[in-house]
């Protein structure tokens, strides 16, 4: 079984520039997954989302690009040449990674893809729906809170090894030992 998502939007971290947040929820908005992304898909996004940063000069040239895009170039392309129903399915986790796939509904053919390139050509193509995995999903979501939410729980599977490490490190220096612990386990598993 798939749950249907919604891309609710890329919310910064701790004002680290070299990754944001994307959050995805079900329909009903009641719990969500949070899937790390880079600095140029942020951009991505806040491009389609009218985020634009600068002048008007700056915002008109954005929008005109927007056409000219991969994404909105692809999703037109396909329409126009196949008869393809395509859908974006995030459909694992593996060493901090969401691991997702471009299906043709029709055939079951499936493509691996970079999970965030997947929810951004869903995002650019309304009409590829995008899913989840409802066992991925049992185990990876989180209460969603609102676009007002102050902070965001991400499962420690969704961490880098390098994030991983540096939130060992905090939890030791503050003396929270038994928090180090589990983010100690969690790397320890992933080096076996």
């Amino acid at each position: 079984m798939r749950i249907p998502l919604k891309i609710q939007g890329v919310t910064d971290v701790n004002h680290d520039a070299s990754f944001s947040l994307l959050i995805v929820t079900d329909e009903k908005e009641e719990r969500q997954i949070a899937i790390m992304v880079d600095a140029s898909m942020r951009h991505e996004f806040a491009l389609r989302r009218g985020k634009y940063i600068g002048d008007e000069k700056s915002r008109r040239i954005s929008t005109e690009m927007l056409e000219r895009t991969l994404p909105e170039t692809l999703s037109a392309v396909i329409k126009y040449m196949t008869d393809l129903e395509l859908a974006v399915i995030i459909v694992s986790i593996y060493d901090g990674q969401y691991r997702a796939i471009l299906e043709d509904e029709k055939t079951g053919t499936a493509f691996p893809i970079r999970v965030s390139d997947g929810i951004l050509l869903a995002y650019a193509d309304q009409h590829i729906p995008l899913y989840v995995e409802d066992s991925l999903w049992q185990h990876q979501s989180t209460k969603y809170m609102g676009e007002e939410a102050t902070g965001v729980s991400l499962p420690l599977n969704t961490l880098t090894i390098g994030m991983l490490k540096s939130a060992m490190q905090k939890c030791i220096d503050e003396e929270k030992y038994e928090l180090a612990e589990q983010f100690k386990k969690e790397i320890e598993r992933r080096n076996r």
